[in-house]
């Protein structure tokens, strides 16, 4: 009996280690998934990071730029200057239209304008004429303004402004303007210098909430903004190697690994990089794997599930992200398409009535010039702020693309979409207006035509003088 026991002994063990087998591949199958589930993820969430980040930063950079840019071509600031001997300048309005470039945006440390030959005219706030390397820099965006005649953002330097700070300048030419509105030439060049300390702060507060260190750098290779005082010379180094201006993802090596993914900042020549280590990447497969070996399999499996229920979510986030415009917070143009695409085939299979309707804010460019574009951008999401609280939760708003909105009114009538367009039309703040365009569907067509006929109602709105409303083929105006 002893020694039958002592036979089976080998056979169990045997038998135990077969049926394991099959689980144990699974558990390190499951393991390779989701090492390969969590690369796939660092890389599309830093890349993400970074693209959000350059935009962000472009953003701040293109708005300066529109700033300086339209102080230049003020009449009254080009007459200032029209007696072309700087010993005649009009130095009163000078200085007034500096001191209201300088209060256009926080952040600006000084503004100032050179002549035509690049002598220092006029400086806000007051300074002595440097001599040192910011009267260096200050030289080179003179030349490259005066080169290409057109707004320049320059590299990084540490200006003769109070407390020395680190700026970038934005500079603009200055142009005699001829009769008949054509440019002239060269009067002189207007610039800001800009604290990057603001963009800094932006990249330290996302970084924190992203979970990764986010770098920026400019045209030279030049520290903008880092995650702290000294972090960002890895990233910096490895950015000059080559990738300045340019987007890709890479792994450094040695025992600090990191993952970084770079992107650039459109129209300025700056770079930005988000970057997290390999072993905070890959910390939930190093705890996985100790997990598999400490409870074996029946754990490993679970957490197997975890895992991937947990990819699943972040994928679910980036698709929402993507299908979300990021300014207004409301569908974008993709999303847009897809969803009407659906409701036509709802309508279709329940014969009901599908309305869309297109919205154009009127006359928004001249309220961007007028008030500057970051108060244009308000204005666009505090628009669709509002008209989410107005509409159905069954109802799709979309921004179709600049100041264009589009909206697919399910089961609604082209009369009925008419009354709501009213009371989005009495919703919009600040004087604004818009014009819209409805369109329901006949039945038969596909969604570029229903769209293309709520276009054209859109279009005969804005041609019998906007602020009013135009049913398509009825084509008449709702003021």
């Amino acid at each position: 009996m002893a020694l039958s026991r002592l036979r089976r002994r080998p056979l169990v063990t045997l038998f135990l280690l077969v049926s394991l087998m099959p689980l144990l591949a699974l558990s390190v199958l499951a393991i390779a998934i989701s090492s390969d589930a969590v690369t796939r993820r660092a890389d599309q969430s830093l890349g993400l990071s970074a693209s959000l980040s350059s935009r962000y930063v472009g953003e701040q950079i293109h708005g300066l730029q529109n700033i300086v840019n339209s102080f230049a071509h003020q009449p009254a600031f080009v007459a200032a200057l029209a007696e072309g001997d700087p010993a005649r300048y009009d130095h009163r309005a000078i200085a007034a239209t500096l001191t209201q470039l300088v209060s256009a945006r926080s952040g600006i440390a000084s503004a100032q304008l050179l002549t035509a030959d690049g002598t220092q005219s006029d400086i806000f706030p007051s300074q002595p004429i440097g001599s040192g390397k910011a009267a260096v820099a200050v030289r080179k965006w003179f030349a490259a303004v005066s080169d290409s005649r057109a707004v320049f953002v320059s590299p990084v330097y540490t200006s003769d402004a109070f407390g020395k700070p680190l700026v970038t300048a934005i500079a603009a030419p200055v142009n005699e303007v001829a009769g008949d509105g054509s440019t002239g030439p060269l009067l002189g060049v207007i610039g800001v210098e800009y604290t990057v300390i603001n963009i800094e702060q932006f990249v330290r507060e996302f970084a924190s909430a992203e979970g990764v260190l986010v770098t920026v750098v400019d045209q030279e290779g030049s520290l903008v903004a880092e995650p702290e005082t000294g972090e960002g010379t890895t990233v910096q180094r490895v950015l000059k190697q080559g990738r300045l201006g340019r987007s890709g993802r890479m792994q450094t090596q040695g025992s600090e690994a990191e993952l970084i993914a770079f992107a650039p900042v459109p129209g300025v020549g700056w770079t930005v990089a988000a970057e997290i280590t390999v072993a905070d990447a890959f910390a939930e497969i190093d705890r996985l794997r100790i997990t598999v070996v400490a409870f074996a399999v029946p754990l490993a499996l679970v957490l197997v599930g975890l895992t991937l229920g947990h990819w699943e979510r972040a994928e679910a986030e980036v698709r929402r992200l993507a299908a979300v415009d990021s300014l207004t917070g409301i569908y974008n143009r993709r999303s847009w398409d897809e969803h009407l695409a659906r409701e036509l085939a709802r309508a279709r299979r329940e014969r009901r009535p599908l309305s869309v309707v297109m919205i154009d804010l009127d006359h928004f460019k001249r309220y961007n010039d007028e008030h500057g574009h970051p108060e244009g951008d308000r204005l666009l999401a505090e628009v669709a702020t509002g008209w989410r609280t107005i509409i159905r939760a069954t109802d799709v708003l979309a921004r179709y693309g600049g100041e264009e909105f589009s909206l697919a009114l399910p089961d609604c009538s082209a009369s009925d979409a008419v009354t709501l367009v009213d009371r989005l039309r009495t919703a919009i703040q600040k004087g604004q207006t818009c014009s819209a365009g409805v369109a329901c569907w006949d039945g038969k067509e596909d969604g570029s035509g229903l769209v293309a006929r709520a276009d054209r109602a859109l279009y005969q709105a804005k041609t019998q003088g906007r602020d009013r409303v135009v049913v398509a083929d009825d084509l008449t105006a709702a003021a």
